[in-house]
């Protein structure tokens, strides 16, 4: 994709961040993916870990294995000192490449396939705590994932993302915090209709109206107001990552759900 001027760009401490992910490779249907892999450090006792699953955005498509995490600092931000004191945690950020996509054909069974991998190589990740996260194709592939594995996922945060309308009602087993910004050009935080039908593509305002009636407190949605971006941050603004990198309040909520 073609980076605006205003893009956001990590900060000077991300490097050392990634630096603390492993590196692997999962292979299905004779597909590879690329991944890197946070491991919290371990009390010694029988305590389980929390699994997050982070897909990216557009914006780090490639097969280096580190855009992924090198991008912006939302992909490490659960990895800092600060948050893994208190909520140790596994961290699993894929890679897809060039002509694929996060809600592509069989994305989401590679992604299972994947989970389902780690899960077998790391017995202390608590299976009801698997969390996941995504900004822009990654909130698209999110809410796609969530649709085609309904009852997998205790909590998602989905950042300046969209779906299609087909298949909404596999949202409601899932609870969701969406974060877009008013004045978001590249994936807009509304839609051409809102009648959800197969085709029509729903930004994160039109998804939260359809869901919130089934879903109640279940489904939560922050939307940041015209110029705020640009004002507070003085970035494009698609890149509601930032602000939502640094909301400890809505990763203390993904955190406390359990299925």
């Amino acid at each position: 994709m073609r980076i605006p001027e205003d893009w956001d760009t990590a900060s000077s401490d991300n490097a050392s961040l990634c630096a603390k992910f492993t590196f692997g490779e999962h292979v299905y249907g004779g597909r590879d993916l690329p991944y890197r892999l946070f491991t919290p450090k371990k009390t010694g006792d029988s305590k389980r870990y929390p699994l997050v699953l982070y897909l990216h955005g557009a914006d780090a498509v490639g097969q280096d294995n580190r855009k992924q995490l090198d991008m912006h600092d939302i992909g490490t931000c659960l990895a800092k000192d600060e948050w893994q004191r208190e909520n140790p945690c596994y961290i699993l950020a894929p890679q897809y490449r060039k002509h694929m996509h996060w809600a592509g054909p069989g994305m989401a069974q590679h992604l299972m396939s994947l989970i389902e991998e780690i899960l077998s190589m790391n017995t202390d990740i608590d299976e009801s705590r698997v969390y996941m996260y995504g900004y822009s194709a990654g909130g698209i592939g999110a809410l796609e994932f969530i649709k085609q594995y309904p009852n997998s996922f205790a909590g998602a945060i989905i950042i300046c993302g969209a779906t299609i309308g087909k298949g909404m009602d596999k949202l409601t087993y899932t609870p969701m915090w969406l974060f877009h910004a008013e004045d978001d050009t590249i994936v807009p935080c509304g839609d051409r209709s809102f009648i959800p039908i197969e085709g029509t593509y729903l930004g994160s305002r039109p998804i939260f109206r359809l869901l919130e009636p089934r879903m109640g407190e279940h489904v939560r949605y922050t939307e940041y107001p015209r110029g705020w971006m640009k004002n507070t941050f003085g970035i494009n603004p698609h890149c509601t990552w930032v602000p939502v990198g640094v909301n400890k309040v809505c990763w203390k909520w993904l955190f406390s759900q359990q299925n």
